[in-house]
């Protein structure tokens, strides 16, 4: 059913983009190119478990049409803690400390359309996405018990939101749903950007998941803090 409506969806997306081709068939696509630094922090409050730390990301979008654009992402990080209760390993009492790897990758495309009479654009997106994180340089009461095997978590998400552009910065922000093969729940995202210099900008952003375990009651939330330079052209 989720492969039907995938297939549903990028048809009906692609429909509308040809129809846009047709209303400006010589419209030059734009791309934006994104370079960032990330801080991260997590936090399964149930097992207490906070690690948190930092990594970095590229992202990449182009407009094909005035109306329908498509983009990709990837994003490393790398987080830590100290002094995590080992029962949450299942290893009974006593704190660990660990280093977590995580990795995430998106793909997907959307519609866009511009309010009349205003500096505001909105829009919509649908994108597969890919997280995976393994536990790394685990070590409990002085004793290394190496490294975790790596856990897979693939789904889809669907996201609706606005972006202002006003004399000197353009905010945006927006709201989502992920529900991938481990874990599903909201997601939300807000940024801000300011001209640097012809074709670039300076961006800020903010992004917050909570996710609940699928078939567990605990959840884990995530907040995102993204810095970088974007690229237009």
């Amino acid at each position: 059913m989720r492969k039907l409506w995938l297939w549903g969806a990028a048809a009906g997306v692609l429909c509308v983009s040809g129809a846009g081709q047709a209303s400006g068939f010589f419209y030059k696509p734009q791309v934006n190119l994104s370079v960032y630094g990330s801080y991260m922090e997590q936090d399964d409050h149930d097992a207490g478990l906070s690690p948190d730390g930092g990594g970095g990301g590229v992202q990449l979008g182009l407009s094909l049409t005035p109306h329908f654009f498509i983009g990709g992402m990837y994003q490393y990080d790398y987080l830590s803690q100290s002094n995590a209760p080992a029962s949450a390993f299942g290893l009974g009492g006593g704190e660990i400390s660990y280093g977590e790897k995580t990795n995430q990758a998106r793909a997907g495309g959307g519609l866009k359309f511009h309010v009349p009479a205003s500096p505001v654009d909105v829009f919509g997106k649908l994108e597969y996405v890919h997280f995976d994180y393994q536990t790394v340089h685990a070590t409990v009461d002085g004793g290394a018990l190496g490294n975790s095997d790596r856990v897979n978590d693939d789904g889809i998400g669907v996201h609706a939101g606005a972006q202002a552009n006003l004399p000197g910065l353009s905010v945006y922000g927006s709201v989502g749903y992920l529900h991938l093969s481990q874990s599903e729940g909201p997601e939300f995202n807000v940024g801000l950007q300011v001209p640097m210099a012809p074709f670039m900008w300076g961006f800020v952003e903010y992004r917050y998941d909570d996710f609940r375990y699928i078939g567990y009651s605990d959840d884990n939330e995530s907040n995102n803090v993204k810095a970088g330079l974007r690229l237009t052209f």
